[in-house]
């Protein structure tokens, strides 16, 4: 297993078609291995493009500025609870209840268990419950989103899991930046440093067209523009994060109501 670090190589595998994911197994029987299964992250060709599709469609409902106002809202709810706790309830909560699932404010927690099961897959109690739990819930929409959308129970709950660590550790990692003490620093730069310099999601994996895994280092070193590093925090090429700008905005809401209080 090869580990590539240069940030102009690792865009240059993500943007490159040739280089695919390791795939979930669609014949397994537990909830959560049928979860990832179902999800667009664990598949290639036409039904990655087909779910991813169907991704941003669900995005697009979404309203960003009443987004960030719930964010902001649950926020001012729950301080002065810890920074850790605040990440990762309010974020998964948020989008939970903008995308229609029954009790939003219980969705993080059953989040958390099935988020911890989803980069590797395989046998798993908590995460088999969890993913019966969340399924019901996302199924619980009927009439809360355009009809043609009730079939991705799956693909709703997969925005919930890669949400919650991500968001959480940019959060997190934010507002205890020294700079955050700092009133008159937006945080706007605070988020830039950490998705620059402490991404939250640090590697990712592909196979080559070899067959050969490849871990991808998305913090590596940029030796090609200094002065403009790239940032990889969110990846490159068709599997870049679809939600960069409701990620972006939960981020800001829950940042700039921490460093109020």
């Amino acid at each position: 297993m090869d580990v590539v670090a240069e940030r102009s190589e690792v865009e240059r595998i993500l943007e490159d078609p040739a280089y695919v994911v390791p795939e979930a197994d669609a014949a397994s029987n537990g909830p959560g291995d049928r979860f990832r299964a179902s999800a667009s992250r664990f598949v290639n060709g036409a039904t990655h493009a087909a779910r991813r599709h169907r991704l941003d469609v669900l995005l697009a409902g979404i309203d960003v500025d009443e987004l960030s106002l719930d964010a902001a809202a649950r926020t001012r709810a729950m301080l002065p609870a810890a920074i850790d706790e605040i990440a990762a309830q309010v974020p998964v909560a948020c989008l939970a209840a903008r995308l229609g699932f029954a009790d939003p404010d219980a969705a993080p927690a059953w989040v958390a268990a099935l988020a911890a099961h989803y980069p590797t897959g395989g046998p798993s109690s908590s995460a088999d419950a969890a993913a019966t739990r969340l399924i019901a819930a996302a199924d619980d929409v009927r009439g809360g989103l355009d009809g043609d959308l009730d079939g991705d129970a799956e693909l709703r709950v997969q925005l919930l899991v890669q949400a919650h660590a991500a968001t959480a550790g940019l959060i997190a990692a934010a507002v205890r930046l020294p700079a955050a003490r700092d009133g008159g620093v937006p945080t706007a730069d605070l988020l830039a440093a950490v998705l620059r310099d402490a991404l939250p999601v640090r590697q990712t994996k592909r196979l080559a067209p070899d067959g050969e895994v490849l871990v991808l280092r998305l913090d590596g070193a940029d030796h090609g523009s200094p002065h403009d590093p790239r940032t990889l925090a969110f990846g490159a090429g068709p599997r870049a994060c679809p939600a960069v700008r409701h990620a972006i905005a939960i981020a800001t809401a829950v940042v700039d109501e921490v460093r109020a209080c």
